[in-house]
C-alpha cells in the first residue's frame, strides 16, 4: 500500500504537455519590416502567415493571411499581432526577412535586426532582403507558380529553383557580421514586386547603417561575379569589329596589393574566364579567334573597372578587399588606419585572360 501512495504522489509532480497542435499554429512563412508613417511607431511589421490545405497545388495551396501593424518596436508589434489571429505564431519556418527601402534608407544596422537574432526560433541561414518599394507589398504577392506561401523567393535565393547570375544571396548570420567587421561592408538583394511574380536583378549595398547605393542589374550581375566568384553568366562583347555573346562555363579571380609606390597604390587583379561562343552576328569558323578573345578580355576589364570604381567612390566595400588587407598586414589598428586612406586613392589593375573553347556552333 506504501508503494501505491508512493507513486499517486509522483503522479501530482508530473507536469501536463507545453506543446500545441499543428492546427493550432500559425507557421511565419516571412517577416516584412518598414518605416511607419507615425512618429511614434516608426516599425510596420508584416508576417506572412501559411494556411494549410488538404493537398498541394501550384498557385492554389500558396493561401496566406498577411497581418500588418505599427509600433515602437518589433517587439511590440509581434505581441500586438498575436491579438489579430486565433492561433500561436510559430516562426520555426521562417526563412525570407523583407526590409522596406525607406526604413533602410533611413536606419538598417544592429538595433534593427537585434529582433531577429535573439529569437531563438529564426536561423541565422535566413535570407534577408531589400522590398521596393515596401516590403508589404513584396510579401503580399501571390505567384501563380507557387506550391506553398514566400516558396517562390527561398527557391530563387537558394538557388536550388533558377539559377541566375542577377540574383544576389545574402543570409541573416552574414549581414549581421558585415555590420560590425572591419573592411567588409554589407549588402542585400532588391525585390520588386510584379502582378503575378517578382523581379530580383539588382543589389543594395550598405555602409555600417544605411543604405548607399541601389547597382543597376548590370552592375548587379558583375557583382556577383566578383563577391560569390559565380560561373554561370555570360558576356556580351560589341565593338567595331566584333558582336558576341560568350557563356561563361568557369571563372575565377586573384589580386594583390602593390604599394611599392606610396602616392599610387594599385590592385593588381588577374581574372581567368572559360567559355564558348553563345551568339555572333558573323561566323567564328574561319576567322581569327585571337582577335575576338582580344575584344573581349578588353570589354570584360572594362565591366570589373566600372563596378569597382563605384563601389570605391561610395565609399563602400563589400567584396571585401579591406579585410584581406587587414589579413595579410601584422599592425591591427595601424593597417585599418593605412587602408582607409588607401581605398580612395586605389588604382585598380585589371587583367582578363579568356580562353574560348569553341565558336558554340557545329559547321
Amino acid at each position: 500500500m506504501k508503494h501505491v501512495w508512493m507513486w499517486l504522489a509522483v503522479l501530482f509532480l508530473f507536469t501536463g504537455c507545453g506543446f500545441k497542435d499543428i492546427d493550432k499554429r500559425y507557421l511565419v512563412m516571412a517577416v516584412g519590416v518598414d518605416k511607419s508613417e507615425l512618429k511614434d511607431k516608426p516599425y510596420r511589421v508584416s508576417l506572412k502567415l501559411a494556411i494549410p490545405t488538404a493537398q498541394i497545388r501550384p498557385g492554389q495551396s500558396n493561401t496566406f493571411h498577411l497581418i500588418s501593424d505599427d509600433a515602437p518596436t518589433i517587439t511590440e508589434a509581434v505581441r500586438h499581432l498575436k491579438s489579430k489571429v486565433d492561433k500561436d505564431l510559430d516562426f520555426s519556418q521562417t526563412k525570407i526577412l523583407v526590409f522596406g527601402t525607406k526604413l533602410a534608407e533611413e536606419r538598417l544596422d544592429k538595433t534593427t535586426i537585434d529582433w531577429f537574432l535573439r529569437k531563438p526560433e529564426i536561423q541565422g541561414i535566413a535570407f534577408m532582403a531589400l522590398g521596393s518599394p515596401t516590403a508589404e507589398q513584396v510579401l503580399g504577392v501571390r505567384p501563380k507558380s507557387e506550391r506553398m506561401p514566400a516558396d517562390s523567393l527561398m527557391l530563387s535565393f537558394d538557388q536550388e529553383g533558377t539559377e541566375s547570375s542577377f540574383i544576389v544571396t545574402a543570409f541573416l548570420f552574414d549581414f549581421h557580421r558585415r555590420l560590425s567587421e572591419k573592411g567588409l561592408d554589407p549588402y542585400m538583394p532588391v525585390i520588386r514586386p510584379l502582378k503575378d511574380t517578382y523581379l530580383i536583378d539588382q543589389v543594395a549595398v550598405f555602409d555600417k547603417e544605411k543604405i548607399k547605393a541601389v547597382l543597376s542589374p548590370e552592375e548587379t550581375r558583375i557583382f556577383n561575379e566578383l563577391s560569390k566568384k559565380i560561373s554561370n553568366f555570360d558576356i556580351e562583347t560589341r565593338t567595331e569589329q566584333a558582336r558576341f555573346a560568350l557563356n561563361v562555363t568557369s571563372f575565377r579571380y586573384s589580386y594583390e596589393f602593390d604599394e611599392r609606390n606610396e602616392a599610387e597604390p594599385k590592385l593588381k587583379m588577374n581574372v581567368h574566364i572559360r567559355g564558348l561562343s553563345e551568339e555572333s552576328n558573323q561566323s567564328f569558323y574561319n576567322s581569327n579567334w585571337d582577335r575576338y578573345k582580344a575584344e573581349a578580355e578588353k570589354e570584360a576589364a572594362k565591366r570589373y573597372a566600372h563596378v569597382l570604381r563605384k563601389l570605391q567612390s561610395l565609399k563602400v566595400d563589400p567584396i571585401g578587399f579591406g579585410l584581406r588587407y587587414r589579413a595579410t598586414h601584422y599592425q591591427r589598428d595601424q593597417d585599418w588606419e593605412k587602408w582607409l586612406s588607401i581605398y580612395p586613392r586605389l588604382d585598380w589593375n585589371i587583367k582578363v585572360n579568356i580562353d574560348l573553347l569553341g565558336s558554340g556552333g557545329i559547321k
